[in-house]
């Protein structure tokens, strides 16, 4: 929009003594003839804006401006003969003009483009284009022409003296293979709209070719992506003030996108005659915009000949991006956090070289109570030590804290000096005594670039280090590294308003006054590679490699990973000497998309996994294939070698630990006396007041002896079987460990006969029912009554339970082995009566939900709150109300308490009425599972808090606000 709005600005400003027309062509509903009249009244003057496109569109348009007087206001006194000129228009036969809009500003024309020649009648009778100074605008219109009606309207408009011509589409820089095209190109095919032009006139070079065969004499064309680079097309304020309304973080994909569009100007003038090699005439200085076209700066790097680089593909698991790399060990790589298809993870993928054995079980993953977070590192000390440091959640919220493995085990050390996010991070003295962990740059919260060095060492934590050069601008995401112990370099990375940085520095760690650590940088002005933003740079047998990132052009695929030095890592004496070279790579005709990929590189071999990008509005890439890059001096191209391929492990969760969510506050004498179990209130009850009345106290409780019918004497199993049916198929979950986790998904949805189900269940199976609707499952919330017919007449709610049964919403069946249900809440209120089998539950009031890392739009905790091994045994140090459930018991659930539950038998059998509790408030739309949130802003909100009210010391009105 920016580089359109300019580009007719620029023509506004021009200065001729000839009306100036801006003729539109394919205009759909854009707004721009009224934001130019509204924004630069004096520069549109005697200028009239010239809108084309279908007449059912226009005619459309033309009423929207009727019915709105600030339009009307802004295109002058209007002429229109409506309906009678949408029939005229509609007939392509017609002899009248396919005028349906007139004012001396604003002209709308119904026709197709592809009727040039009606068009040409139209404009010369209405506006005598031929003495007019023109500007066409066509902002991705007629790229879904026929090519060649397409190329008929560019040749049209060049037959006027006086024109020039601004096209914005989109092109494909790297072919349709690169994955970002195949998205956009799939897209408008899906569409039924397919990008024809794009397919003929691929490239910049071939736009611009196209016009200067047409007869335009000077032709220029940019990305988008090179203009939002070019400081004087996009000034740096006005890129600061984009972050201000909005911190964002997207760069990758904004590049990509931007990278996939371009914008042309083309001209026409009788004072510049034609130049068959684009040098002649004269771009008028609005133009700017698409002057000083760049080239790729490393087309002059060698493709080396001295190395083999077998390529292994593996498939992966998972989708996973912008996640860190841990080095566990040459046969095992771990990639922690990062974003998955439902949003930011905290879980760990491991991957094993399957020809080696692996030696390395005790390392653990991180633990699961670490927040999710993307953009953080992970550093190894050694080989035993790992450092995991910052990251960010959304990009307007970094993290400080740091998580340090040693020796298999993660535990919390000292936090970052300030939150950090896309910083470097490197080893230094790297497996000495005093080995610590360098830190340049980064994000802080806020979206604040910073541009502080800070060390990290065992003995003395965090301190910041002072730098001699005051020239290295603040700046992300640039890529750091140590060529020696104390010696490394700092390349690429992006400053504050999104510039990319081409600056190569080398950096020395040094010792200076008493115990202060000094930072000597130099410049390295001969070592030029094009500009990058989200590489990595890993240490090969082969040399050191820069793999994927951005630049200042859509990177080709033959240096996607460079070379930078042939030397060993760990050279002590003088300087590295770089001389990039390419690599070329088969990736056996499937491209990587090297966007928020991790590496990790062994002793032989570099892992490349995961990343991806959400592709515009076309869809999201993922990469699922991970590629072992393994490098043999002399070996055969296709020789059999190791590789990686992910495997599955247990999340990692030591009972005997504390979890360290909240360390600071859990350490403290308080907060420990507070870690005991609360047994539930077990109570009698004779009425529906009674019930009604420990309702509104808003705390759990358990109902002793009340009738739930003749399925307390006649559920057995084989009954259960018989009556459902053996045959029936059912959706059941198949757990992976004793307990099921929502956010990991360490379980499967399995379709099955009922009778196999309950055969597995009673003999210890992992699995877990929870009955939907029998009709629509998707759509309809699930009512015991009318999905188990033959079971509905021996369970009833007891009358003193009247105010559910009006209030019912759900009824769902619950079949449970010995696994434990994850840690959730519900928005409704229901009760959960027991009919075989006991079962412990355990609940947390609301508002100590802040403890349990629920993700953003979810009502699940990552977090475990059992025991694996010991049956109803609470691991989580907080305090907690315990609900032990007999057969016949009746626990009453309040609204948003958060619970979970674990079976005391391999078999349990449950029914939970959920039932609204609210007069109204409850959020418009499907409910399946009765856990819509309540309306934000509802005054129905209030008997929530007035319930949540009387909790002791746990929430009050005041609180909330």
């Amino acid at each position: 929009m920016h580089a359109v709005e300019q580009t007719v600005l620029g023509f506004l400003k021009e200065p001729s003594k000839k009306r100036k027309i801006v003729l539109n062509l394919g205009c759909g509903y854009d707004p721009l003839p009224f934001q130019c009249l509204s924004k630069y009244p004096e520069d549109c003057a005697g200028v009239t804006f010239v809108d084309v496109d279908f007449p059912e569109l226009i005619s459309k348009k033309r009423d929207i401006i009727l019915e709105h007087s600030e339009l009307q206001t802004l295109v002058g006194p209007i002429q229109s003969d409506g309906q009678d000129r949408l029939a005229s228009a509609l007939q392509s036969t017609d002899s009248g003009l396919p005028i349906l809009i007139r004012s001396n500003r604003y002209v709308g024309v119904g026709c197709d483009l592809r009727d040039i020649a009606r068009l040409s009648k139209a404009l010369e009778e209405e506006l005598q284009i031929g003495n007019c100074l023109v500007l066409c605008s066509a902002e991705v219109s007629i790229t879904y022409m026929d090519v060649d009606a397409a190329d008929a309207l560019i040749t049209w408009a060049v037959q006027y003296d006086n024109i020039r011509f601004c096209m914005l589409e989109q092109l494909l820089p790297q072919g349709q293979k690169h994955p970002f095209a195949q998205k956009m190109m799939q897209h408008f095919v899906k569409l039924g709209t397919p990008l024809r032009c794009v397919q003929k006139y691929p490239l910049l070079q071939d736009q611009e070719e196209r016009f200067l065969r047409a007869g335009y004499h000077s032709v220029q064309a940019r990305t988008l992506w090179q203009l939002w680079q070019d400081q004087s097309a996009v000034a740096p304020d006005l890129r600061l003030h984009l972050n201000k309304a909005e911190p964002f973080d997207e760069w990758e994909e904004f590049a990509l996108f931007s990278s996939h569009y371009f914008i042309l100007v083309a001209m026409k003038s009788p004072t510049s005659p034609p130049s068959p090699n684009n040098q002649g005439g004269s771009i008028p200085k609005y133009s700017k915009l698409v002057c000083q076209p760049q080239v790729w700066k490393s087309r002059s790097i060698p493709v080396t000949d001295r190395v083999v680089l077998n390529v292994l593909s593996s498939q992966a698991k998972h989708h996973r991006k912008f996640g860190a790399a841990i080095p566990f060990s040459d046969q095992t790589i771990g990639i922690h956090g990062g974003i998955g298809d439902k949003g930011r993870l905290n879980t760990t993928a491991r991957y094993q070289n399957l020809g080696l054995e692996a030696q390395d079980a005790k390392f653990s993953n991180p633990p699961i109570d670490i927040e999710a977070r993307v953009c953080h590192t992970i550093t190894a000390l050694d080989d035993r030590r790992f450092m995991l440091a910052g990251g960010r959640t959304s990009p307007d919220k970094a993290l400080q804290e740091c998580w340090l493995c040693c020796s298999g085990q993660w535990k919390p050390v000292e936090n970052l000096p300030i939150p950090l996010y896309r910083h470097g991070a490197t080893a230094v003295a790297y497996g000495t005594v005093d080995a610590g962990i360098l830190v340049f740059g980064g994000k802080t919260t806020g979206g604040i670039v910073v541009s502080q060095w800070f060390i990290w060492r065992e003995a003395s934590g965090w301190e910041e280090v002072c730098s001699s050069s005051g020239e290295l601008l603040p700046r992300f995401a640039a890529t750091i590294t140590s060529t020696s112990t104390r010696r490394g370099i700092l390349l690429g990375g992006m400053t504050e308003d999104g510039i990319l940085c081409d600056e190569v520095w080398e950096w020395t760690i040094g010792q200076g006054q008493e115990t202060d650590i000094t930072l000597q940088l130099k410049a390295l002005d001969s070592f030029r590679i094009a500009p990058r933003f989200g590489a990595f740079l890993a240490w090969s047998p082969v040399g050191l490699l820069i793999i994927g990132g951005i630049s200042t052009l859509l990177i080709p695929l033959e240096e996607e990973i460079l070379r930078l030095s042939n030397e060993a890592y760990g050279k002590v004496d003088g300087s590295t000497v770089f001389e990039p070279t390419a690599i070329s790579i088969d990736f056996d005709g499937h491209r990587p998309l090297l966007i928020g990929h991790a590496i990790c590189a062994s002793r032989d071999a570099v892992l490349i996994t995961g990343g991806g990008a959400v592709c515009f509005s076309f869809g999201s890439y993922w990469n699922m294939t991970a590629w072992t890059l393994h490098f043999s001096a002399g070996c055969e191209p296709n020789s059999p070698v190791r590789h990686f391929a992910e495997v599955v492990v247990p999340p990692y969760n030591d009972p005997a630990r504390e979890l360290h969510a909240e360390d600071a506050e859990r350490a403290s004498p308080a907060a420990q006396s507070n870690n005991v179990a609360e047994a539930v209130q077990r109570v009698r009850i004779g009425s529906e007041a009674d019930f009604n009345r420990l309702m509104h106290e808003g705390r759990p409780f358990v109902m002793e002896g009340l009738d739930l019918g003749e399925c307390m004497t006649d559920w057995t199993v084989p009954e259960l079987v018989r009556k459902i049916s053996p045959d029936r198929l059912v959706t059941v979950h198949e757990a992976q460990g004793c307990h099921m986790n929502f956010q990991l998904k360490n379980f499967q949805y399995v379709k099955k006969p009922f009778g196999k189900f309950m055969q597995e269940v009673c003999d210890g199976s992992l699995q877990y029912l929870r009955s939907l609707n029998a009709e629509k499952a998707a759509d309809e919330p699930a009512r015991f009554a009318d999905d188990f017919p033959g079971l509905s007449d021996q369970f009833h709610l007891p009358p003193q339970l009247a105010t559910v049964a009006r209030n019912q919403h759900s009824s769902p069946l619950r079949i449970s082995g010995p696994v434990n249900m994850w840690l959730h809440y519900d928005v409704m209120a229901n009760v959960l009566c027991t009919i075989l089998g006991e079962k412990v539950l355990v609940l947390y009031p609301p508002l100590d939900a802040v403890h349990f890392k629920i993700p953003p739009g979810s009502s699940s905790s990552p977090m475990a709150v059992f025991h694996p091994e010991q049956r109803g045994s609470v691991v989580y140090p907080r305090h907690h109300i315990r609900a032990v459930l007999k057969e016949g018991d009746i626990l009453y659930i309040p609204p948003l308490w958060l619970h979970s539950a674990s079976p005391l038998d391999n078999l349990s059998v449950s029914i939970n009425v959920f039932f609204r509790n609210l007069i109204s408030g409850y959020a418009a739309g499907r409910d399946v599972y009765g856990n819509r949130d309540v309306s934000k802003f509802g005054s129905s909100i209030v008997p929530i808090l007035l319930d949540f009210e009387t909790i002791p010391g746990k929430l009050g009105i005041r609180d909330l606000d």
